[in-house]
């Protein structure tokens, strides 16, 4: 329902520059699907919408706040999540969840399940943009926006958004 309200109201495209740059980035990660960007100023974070015919909705404040090199990690990060389908998972996801709902173990595995699948999105954004540095660096910058208030409170709990940074550091521990 969000998404549809959102697509009727005034959106734009990416410029020339930035259309030219998705393409490589699809051709380095293997996708040949037809992929729409839409710019919006009522988004606040990058996300992806559809299965069938998939989009990208971008923040319009991010295009002139992050670096170039930022917004192309953020772009694929979001390709990762297209390439991969994840939104046709996390809707069997959601439906699993809705059926058992009273089980505190689909709770956890779910929670697990999301966790991976960010950080599958990222390892894919970082090996076609090549610096997972970029890539923490932009997910801190989002976390800024989304949360002005909050950025310590963000680090010191040390929830997911600091293990996906702390993932792409060089030298990280890697997971078992």
């Amino acid at each position: 329902w969000w998404v549809s309200r959102l697509e009727r109201h005034t959106s734009q495209g990416l410029s020339p520059q930035w259309l030219k740059q998705l393409n490589v980035l699809q051709q380095r990660m293997g996708i040949r699907r037809r992929i729409a960007v839409r710019v919006a100023e009522d988004v606040v974070v990058p996300f992806t919408a559809r299965l069938l015919r998939p989009v990208i909705w971008f923040p319009a404040t991010m295009l002139t706040r992050l670096p170039p090199e930022q917004i192309e990690a953020l772009l694929a990060h979001e390709l990762a999540h297209i390439h991969r389908l994840d939104w046709l998972w996390n809707g069997v996801q959601c439906f699993i969840e809705a059926l058992l709902f009273f089980h505190p173990a689909v709770w956890w595995l779910s929670r697990r399940i999301r966790e991976e699948r960010e950080h599958a999105c990222d390892d894919q954004a970082v090996s076609a943009c090549a610096d997972g540095i970029i890539l923490a660096e932009a997910l801190t910058a989002l976390a800024r926006v989304r949360q002005p208030s909050e950025r310590l409170l963000l680090a010191a709990n040390g929830g997911p958004l600091m293990k996906r940074i702390s993932r792409l550091l060089p030298g990280a521990p890697t997971p078992s």
